[in-house]
């Protein structure tokens, strides 16, 4: 199969999506499943998809259109995000199809947790291993699909850690605001108990808290290895070097848990009790209990 130019009408709409719910390709026979892309009226649910890709959305944005042909490519492509989201009902609905897909339709699956995908739909799937982009990879194509400037593309490129989706959700502009303060509280957190136990409380009453607080701590990661950087070049003290690299460190730790489906806050709570424990709590030296 010949790779895209990446310049014509077919190409563009591929690569861009629609700016309302749901945002999805422009491209009428590229079709993407992911966990609560879909709004209720989509799916016909009276609920949101918040656990996982639902059978509805397998029905309605998969099954309903696969025995049709493609609107005006050769070949149909339905993409599956974060496989591993499928619910059950979901994977079982797609089991046939899947088996015995049209000859005009190709399936895709994306997963960086094949381990969690049913051994049905695993027999039924070749396995391809993607090795990270690179940071000028990333960073090239965040200049051409959003129109970044280079420097705060090589930037977030450097945050990505290989992963394009990663890097289109670091470009938006209020997730970085919100990123920058999560780095701040997790920085304050290391010494601070109260700001330790506010911050474990933010990430617990967030339905997305395992992979905002993954986020944040990739951002942390590439910040406190930019400040032993420049204490070492400025010639900083050894104290300040030495928080830095136990931050780094703690958040290593953390990112591995949170990859064996740890409880977020009481990972968070434990770690950071850990790097913290030459650090103070106000409370007691206040003299309460």
């Amino acid at each position: 199969m010949d790779d895209g130019c990446g310049v014509c009408q077919a190409c563009h709409r591929v690569l861009t999506r629609s700016t309302e719910s749901p945002q999805v390709p422009l491209h009428p026979d590229v079709i993407l499943v992911q966990k609560g892309l879909y709004p209720r009226e989509v799916l016909g649910r009276s609920t949101e998809e918040k656990l996982d890709i639902s059978v509805d959305q397998i029905r309605r944005v998969v099954l309903e259109r696969v025995s049709f042909p493609p609107h005006e490519a050769r070949e149909r492509l339905i993409i599956v995000r974060d496989a591993h989201d499928l619910g059950v009902s979901a994977a079982n609905a797609l089991l046939k199809t899947l088996e015995e897909p049209p000859h005009h339709t190709r399936f895709v699956l994306l997963t960086d947790r094949p381990g969690e995908l049913l051994p049905t739909i695993r027999s039924r799937t070749l396995l391809v291993r993607f090795a990270a982009l690179t940071d000028e990879i990333v960073e090239s194509l965040l200049v051409r699909t959003t129109g970044l400037p280079p420097e705060r593309a090589r930037a977030l490129a450097h945050l990505a850690e290989g992963s394009m989706a990663r890097a289109a959700s670091l470009a938006d502009e209020q997730k970085e605001n919100v990123r920058a303060e999560a780095i701040s509280a997790l920085r304050a957190a290391a010494g601070d108990r109260v700001a330790l136990f506010d911050a474990s409380a933010e990430y617990a009453n967030s339905t997305e808290s395992r992979g905002e607080l993954d986020t944040h701590l990739a951002a942390l990661l590439a910040e406190e290895a930019r400040e032993v950087r420049d204490l070492v070049l400025r010639g900083g003290n050894n104290a300040s070097i030495e928080a830095a690299i136990a931050r780094w460190d703690a958040a290593v730790r953390l990112r591995e848990a949170l990859t064996h489906n740890a409880n977020v806050p009481l990972a968070l709570e434990a770690e950071w009790l850990r790097l913290g424990g030459r650090g103070r709590d106000p409370r007691r030296e206040r003299g309460q209990p």
